[in-house]
């Protein structure tokens, strides 16, 4: 079922066969997702704390108070997503990266796991934000997604993304395609770390478009 929805997905890109493909991540990768979220539920009455690499167990009841349940996490990321996809804020540095990228040969898209009610509100935001770039909409692990995607192309593949499990599942399913963890909020990249099933760790826009074109471009 996965492999069929992924193939889908793919059929839906236009991809020049001949080109390095660049495959990224949205929230916390071109997107500051953790701000945005927080200054939300804060303005709710909510309040984080950065225990751990997760929303459920972090997003407290208020300010001081006890860890909110997952069906009340849960609520306040549909509502999330319904109001602030649109308006989200890019890392600054990263549509000139990828636009220097795509001026030299690369051809990228985005591989989100966007609510499908928020799609077009992440479209509206990478054009709004100047990302040249196809929205793929995705749900789940996205190793037969990132795989599909690959296919299509000849020349090399490199993937970006912020969550463990999504590298571990490229690693199992699309093994020759070059991972590279990036996080861009500072908290959070300092809290997760190296992920050991990517290749290789960025801690900015600039060390990841030299990393990128190192692997895609050379």
């Amino acid at each position: 079922m996965s492999e069929a929805r992924a193939e889908a997905l793919a059929s839906t890109i236009d991809l020049d066969p001949h080109k390095p493909l660049l495959i990224v991540d949205a929230d916390e990768v071109l997107f500051h997702f953790m701000a945005t979220f927080q200054d939300f539920i804060e303005s709710r009455g909510h309040a984080f704390q950065f225990k751990s690499y997760a929303l459920n167990g972090n997003v407290l009841d208020a300010p001081g108070g006890p860890a909110s349940s997952k069906e009340t996490v849960g609520a306040l990321i549909q509502a999330f997503f319904g109001e602030r996809t649109r308006t989200m804020p890019a890392d600054p540095d990263a549509a000139p990266a990828i636009a220097r990228l795509q001026a030299d040969g690369v051809q990228a898209v985005v591989l989100s796991n966007v609510p499908s009610k928020a799609a077009d509100d992440r479209r509206h935001a990478l054009e709004a934000s100047a990302f040249n770039m196809a929205l793929a909409p995705w749900s789940g692990p996205k190793g037969t997604a990132v795989a599909a995607l690959a296919a299509k192309t000849k020349g090399p593949c490199a993937f970006v993304d912020d969550i463990t499990h999504h590298h571990v599942s490229v690693a199992e399913i699309a093994p020759d395609v070059h991972r590279l963890h990036y996080v861009t909020h500072p908290t959070l990249r300092k809290l997760l770390g190296p992920v050991e099933a990517a290749h290789e760790q960025a801690d900015s826009w600039p060390n990841l478009e030299n990393i990128i074109r190192t692997r895609l471009l050379s």
